[in-house]
């Protein structure tokens, strides 16, 4: 027998050759496929439909899918190996970036920047022209850390366990990298160019790419004593830019108010407006602020898993 089994992805057509054993989980992730519930066969959110081969049901399988869906060949892939060759079924990820043309202050510069939105699910990345302002290329990537948890608390309670914390860090480092080098490829510049890089995100995300403990957004009241910009070495990223380039992630606001709000609040110039207006970032974590120069007030909720019911 073949040490090795064969996994075809549908729609992507995508052939897979991986060791007999390996967990679904392991496989589908690059793909696409999230873990909304960190793999613990709580949700329905990784599954998949086993066009052809074997997937045994297990008792976690039963007690999420119904009779119907498991004869039809659907199965939690969280709680599945690749035990023999199959065909499966799978949601393709896709992300759409919506962006305008709106005016804002620019000072021109030398090289080339990188401005990158980190965000629970998605990762978004800008390379622009210093001396123009102009966007060279787009990228996106979906957060690595998604298989250890869809939601921002779910992430906070696998960085306290043993082990969890280095392994957020990690995972999302590398795709930065990655990302960086993709911008970089697909902008024909010379990694070496890159001058400056400005990071946003919400708190989490912002202590899990600096490397701070986030044990005090465990718990109420969610506050943390790293309310400042942190300036990162791109060496210690392994982003391959310049040696001198400044690498900036923007402060939070507070415990669960990021600087991804921050960013909307100055790019829209709602903190200098006259009249009241609303701001709202429906992502995995949602952030909603309303005011005007006088005053901004701002508040957090978990919109992913809300809308997702």
């Amino acid at each position: 027998m073949s040490t090795n089994v064969a996994i075809h992805l549908e729609p992507r057509g995508a052939t897979i050759t991986t060791p007999r054993g390996t967990p679904l989980q392991d496989v589908l992730f690059p793909h696409g496929v999230e873990f909304p519930c960190g793999g613990h066969g709580r949700c329905k959110g990784c599954r998949v439909r086993a066009v052809a081969g074997t997937l045994p049901v297990t008792p976690a399988q039963e007690r999420m899918l119904s009779p119907a869906d498991l004869a039809a060949g659907w199965r939690l892939s969280c709680q599945c190996t690749a035990e023999t060759d199959l065909t499966l079924e799978l949601a393709q990820w896709e992300a759409a970036i919506l962006s305008d043309i709106a005016p804002f202050t620019f000072i021109p510069g030398d090289g080339f920047g990188i401005a990158i939105d980190v965000g629970t699910t998605t990762i978004v990345g800008q390379l622009l022209d210093l001396a123009t302002a102009d966007v060279l290329a787009v990228r996106t990537a979906l957060n690595p850390q998604a298989r250890y948890g869809a939601d921002i608390m779910t992430r906070v309670a696998h960085a306290l366990a043993p082990h969890g914390h280095r392994q957020l860090v990690d995972a999302v480092r590398r795709t930065l990298a990655e990302l960086v080098a993709d911008l970089t490829e697909a902008g024909r510049c010379q990694p070496h160019e890159i001058r400056r890089a400005v990071l946003v995100g919400n708190t989490v995300m912002h202590h899990l790419v600096c490397g701070f403990d986030v044990t005090s957004l465990s718990s109420v009241p969610f506050d943390t004593p790293h309310l400042e910009e942190a300036r990162l070495d791109p060496q210690e990223l392994g982003w391959g830019v310049h040696p001198a380039a400044s690498v900036r992630f923007l402060p939070p606001i507070a415990g669960y108010v990021g600087s991804d709000i921050l960013a909307g609040i100055i790019a829209t110039g709602m903190d200098t407006a006259q009249t009241p207006s609303a701001l709202i970032d429906l992502g995995t974590n949602g952030e909603i602020v309303v005011g005007d120069a006088r005053r901004l007030t701002c508040c957090s909720t978990a919109a992913g898993p809300a809308f997702e019911g």
